[in-house]
């Protein structure tokens, strides 16, 4: 996908491993929100997408391989609706 990655909060660039085990969250860039992924859907080269829980915002989550983090994966975002504005 092309467009600029949203300008985002410094806890929308981790994905973290929920503490049950069954998935990951990542945070929004716009608002900072966590919002919930099941394992199968939160694996490498996924794009997926995500309306923020406070405005509505359709977005764009790809999931990227990243070895230095715990999860394994770094979020690389997309604000769709920016994008269909360009």
């Amino acid at each position: 996908m092309s467009g600029q990655p949203v300008r985002s909060y410094s806890d929308s660039r981790r994905v973290e491993l929920s503490p049950r085990g069954d998935g990951v969250f990542v945070c929004t860039p716009c608002h900072g929100v966590r919002v919930f992924f099941p394992l199968d859907e939160a694996r490498v080269g996924a794009h997926l997408t995500a309306p923020c829980p406070r405005d509505g915002r359709e977005l764009l989550l790809e999931l990227a391989a990243d070895e230095q983090t715990e999860s394994g994966l770094r979020p690389v975002w997309t604000d769709l609706e920016e994008e269909a504005g360009s």
